[in-house]
């Protein structure tokens, strides 16, 4: 190799493997300090893409997730106002099944109807006092539609839930006294006209029973969907949580060989740069 004082090709030679060797070097340290392997979009530009859609899907899904909850605990709150409304139902057969019996005399139906009365109020305040979040679920008025889903791209009716909850109000179950049921207290002349009304009560009542329970068994049909849509979200973050682990996440083990190798070829340029740069003094001992 010529001798020139001007350029000395060893040297930049040895500076520009140690800039290309300080680049990388620096790159790996970023991925040891964040953890992961994209931290600029030219890392990896299709890795990127992926996993920007990944995390869409994601995020999507922890939120589908959180509004599958939400319905969750609304078909709860409808069930458990539906339980005591049914309970009050049955404690109203039973009243009226007792009312029929010879031995009651008409003080006592009085006092039967009167707590009759209480349970009927206690149906009317439980259908207009149910809410969740400020809206009433037991009037009839109850109408939720929401995502089952990510909400991305290829969504067909079935990603949909809608779902309704019938009322339930006094005036829905035709439980008001001379509206549905007929009166066992003041005003009946005799036992038999007593009993007459009290089955035709007891009938009624079942009627709304049998209403009760066909709102109660489509919420639980839904609470059942509802949890095996929450068990598919699930396993579907897991499963797209690892996918995006595997695309974005940083290999420590080999991150941190590469930083062994890295600091090893720097010393060594800068060894070798030192070198390099005596060359030209050579050139000294030619001029003596």
């Amino acid at each position: 190799m010529a001798l020139s004082i001007n350029t000395n090709m060893s040297s930049l030679l040895a500076i520009q493997s140690m800039n290309r060797n300080s680049s990388e070097l620096s790159k790996t340290f970023q991925r040891l300090t964040t953890g992961s392997r994209l931290n600029s979009a030219g890392d990896d530009p299709a890795g990127l893409a992926i996993s920007t859609r990944l995390t869409a899907k994601i995020r999507g899904s922890n939120v589908a997730m959180r509004n599958v909850q939400d319905a969750v605990s609304v078909t709860q709150v409808a069930d458990s106002a539906l339980q005591s409304t049914q309970d009050s139902l049955q404690k109203m057969r039973d009243l009226y099944v007792s009312a029929a019996g010879p031995g009651v005399s008409s003080t006592d139906r009085q006092g039967i109807q009167t707590e009759v009365q209480g349970l009927i109020s206690e149906m009317q305040r439980l259908a207009l006092g149910t809410t969740f979040n400020g809206r009433t679920l037991l009037t009839g008025s109850y109408n939720a539609k929401f995502m089952l889903t990510a909400g991305t791209s290829g969504m067909t009716s079935f990603d949909n839930l809608r779902f309704t909850i019938s009322a339930v109000s006094v005036q829905a179950l035709s439980m008001s006294i001379g509206a549905g049921l007929g009166s066992i207290g003041a005003g009946v002349a005799s036992q038999v006209q007593a009993a007459s009304y009290a089955w035709s009560n007891v009938k009624q009542i079942d009627k709304a029973l049998n209403s009760v329970s066909s709102i109660r068994a489509r919420l639980g049909a839904v609470q059942n969907r509802l949890s095996s849509v929450l068990t598919g979200l699930n396993s579907l973050v897991a499963a797209t949580t690892e996918a995006n682990s595997r695309i974005t996440d940083a290999d420590i083990s080999s991150e941190v060989a590469s930083m062994t190798s890295q600091q090893i070829k720097q010393q060594v340029g800068a060894a070798i740069l030192a070198q390099a740069n005596q060359g030209p003094a050579a050139i000294l001992t030619l001029l003596k």
